[in-house]
């Protein structure tokens, strides 16, 4: 990033440009308050004079120790927010960084990890992240198989890194995302309001992320208590999360549900902001999540579910009309094999036929509905046979 000086800071790490840092103080509520020629000394405007809390910089990067002395600014910002130095750092780097960093407790010396724990952390923070952003936009307990290219490019912005302690993985998630919306002009009576930015995509994701994992866990901890059944977690309402952001919950503790805990911390150059909030997940909470997620995943429909596969089975009770098939193949859904009842009208009974008599696969498209062990597609928008070598 061109916003780091080539002066390696704490651990290692590149500095932030003294622009880069003047910049950031402008955007977080900061004013210069005095320039004596070789220092610039900074306050925030929501710090009173008794608190007398001030950041003091170099006038220039040439100066001697640059990094010792944006460094020691760092710890003051640091403070300040309630947030890690290293926190701060990222959101300037970022221009604007909302963090979820992980604390977990593998049976391991301090700094490491089983490399099966921290795959499972990893794999379950990046599913997070989609699957709240995922969430924005789709107000379903069970996300669709096809998650927006939006939400998978935000995913790939956010950067880890792994901080002192038990094992902590540190995210910093960008508030600004690669899209681009474009507003609608405003109408007469509006341009007044022009001034209020919106929230930015980013801060939208970390928010729901909170609210998620609060609510999930609020929940887990009525179920294991006897207050609330399992299927509390189906209840549609205001940051309930969906079967993804549960799994996710559920993983982080690694494969056998180590207590960890995650901690959320948001940058001051976005409006909402608040303190860091640090919430512990007991292992019995991360099994009930993980039930949680299975028995939405069982009991929600989900939209657009491809399978494909081969008919072992037709019926239909006269010599025409619709009748009913029985594919034996693999969804996109969760890539298993099963077998799927689905309901034709004449025409697509018939292809069924042909496709059975010949031993061709084929492949349909619609809701798919769990009973217990019985799948169903319903509400079909596509059924084709697919073509064999020879008809290629």
């Amino acid at each position: 990033m061109s916003g780091s000086h080539d002066i390696p800071g704490e651990k290692g790490a590149p500095v932030p440009s003294l622009s880069v840092f003047a910049d950031y103080l402008r955007g977080a509520g900061w004013v210069l308050d005095d320039d004596d020629g070789r220092t610039t000394l900074w306050r925030s405007r929501l710090s009173d004079a008794e608190t007398n809390v001030r950041v003091v910089l170099p006038v220039s990067q040439e100066v001697r120790d640059y990094a010792g002395r944006i460094n020691e600014a760092l710890r003051v910002l640091a403070f300040v927010e309630q947030r890690l130095p290293q926190e701060v750092a990222a959101d300037m780097s970022f221009g604007g960084a909302d963090n979820v960093s992980v604390r977990l407790t593998p049976n391991a010396p301090a700094g490491e990890a089983p490399l099966l724990v921290a795959h499972s952390a990893i794999s379950a923070l990046r599913n997070y992240v989609i699957a709240s952003a995922v969430a924005l936009d789709a107000d379903s307990l069970v996300l669709p198989p096809r998650r927006p290219q939006r939400a998978e490019s935000y995913a790939a912005q956010a950067r880890i890194s792994t901080q002192p302690g038990s094992f902590i993985l540190s995210l910093s998630l960008p508030l600004e995302d690669a899209y681009t919306e474009t507003a609608s002009p405003p109408t007469a009576g509006q341009e007044q309001l022009l001034d209020v930015r919106p929230l930015p995509f980013g801060r939208k994701v970390t928010s729901r992320m909170l609210a998620a994992a609060q609510k999930a866990q609020r929940l887990a901890r009525e179920v294991s208590e006897g207050d609330k059944p399992l299927s509390s977690f189906g209840h549609p309402g205001q940051g309930v999360a969906n079967a993804t952001e549960l799994e996710a919950l559920s993983c982080l503790g690694g494969p056998d549900h180590d207590v960890y805990q995650i901690r959320f911390s948001q940058s001051p150059l976005a409006a909402g902001s608040h303190e860091p909030t640090r919430l512990r997940i007991t292992p019995g909470q991360q099994r009930i999540l993980g039930e949680a997620a299975d028995f939405l995943r069982t009991r929600q429909p989900r939209a657009g579910v491809t399978v494909i596969g081969l008919v072992v089975r037709l019926f239909r009770e006269g010599k025409f009309g619709k009748g009913e098939v029985v594919i034996q193949g693999i969804d996109d859904d969760t890539g298993s094999a099963r077998r799927f009842r689905v309901e034709l009208d004449e025409s697509d009974y018939r292809l069924a036929v042909r496709a059975h008599g010949t031993g061709l696969q084929v492949t349909a498209t619609g809701d798919l509905d769990i009973r217990g062990t019985r799948r169903s597609l319903r509400r079909l928008t596509s059924f084709s046979v697919l073509p064999g070598i020879d008809d290629e």
